[in-house]
């Protein structure tokens, strides 16, 4: 499988991607990685907070990414949401001081093939109605990620070991994460003693060949969607 990328970020723009509630100068996501899984609902909230004593506008831009997780990865803007399969609203927010509004995403129609969308959430200095002139500056942002798993998720992450290489690739038709990999010279040797080992998200067709620091057993935490459970490759 292969892994997430933060790639091609509007200049001057600095785009963090996390899980759970982020927060950066004044602007707070309840959450940057969103999952529309089978059976769940197709409408998902991202609230976004102000904790300044400034009102914020916020411009909301949604991508769909294209061969996620290759070399060939890209980006398309969203202009036709029912085209793309997610509609993403409001576009443009005002926050004031302590206030907390709303992003919603909604996803539309089936999903045979699993699709991947980054919507950037970004503060801009002055009215909103202003952004088209010439002078506007950019400030520091967010990016939201968001899976539309396929409606028959079938996972099928395969790993092998050559000598100081692990290599994984994804054959299945959804995503896999791998996080907080490790490798430990004793079976019972505490974690925080272990040779921590960089994550990736292995996207349907990806590939990974991983450099490993020793020739020993290597486990990793992987999720499948909101999903977890750990792998160890001998």
């Amino acid at each position: 499988m292969k892994i997430t990328r933060l790639k091609k970020l509007t200049a001057g723009l600095f785009l963090l991607l996390f899980s759970g509630t982020q927060a950066m100068g004044n602007m707070v996501l309840s959450n940057v990685i969103v999952h529309f899984e089978p059976g769940e609902p197709n409408r998902q909230d991202v609230e976004i907070s102000n904790t300044g004593e400034e009102p914020m506008y916020v411009e909301i831009e949604p991508t769909m990414v294209l061969s996620p997780g290759t070399e060939q990865e890209d980006r398309s803007p969203i202009t036709d949401p029912r085209k793309a399969g997610l509609l993403v609203t409001p576009n443009k927010l005002i926050l004031p001081p302590g206030a907390t509004k709303v992003i919603r995403l909604v996803k539309l129609g089936p999903s045979f093939e699993e699709k991947i969308y980054r919507i950037a959430a970004r503060p801009v200095a002055g009215d909103l109605q202003d952004t088209q002139q010439s002078g506007v500056k950019v400030l520091v942002g967010y990016e939201i990620l968001a899976i539309v798993y396929p409606n028959n998720p079938q996972p099928d992450l395969q790993a092998s070991r050559l000598g100081n290489k692990l290599v994984v690739a994804n054959h299945g038709n959804t995503n896999v994460l791998l996080r907080e990999g490790y490798q430990c010279e004793l079976p019972d040797q505490p974690r925080e003693d272990c040779t921590p080992l960089p994550g990736k998200r292995m996207y349907p067709g990806n590939e990974w060949t991983l450099d490993l620091p020793e020739d020993l057993p290597v486990t990793y935490y992987q999720s499948v969607g909101t999903r977890n459970f750990v792998e160890q490759y001998p």
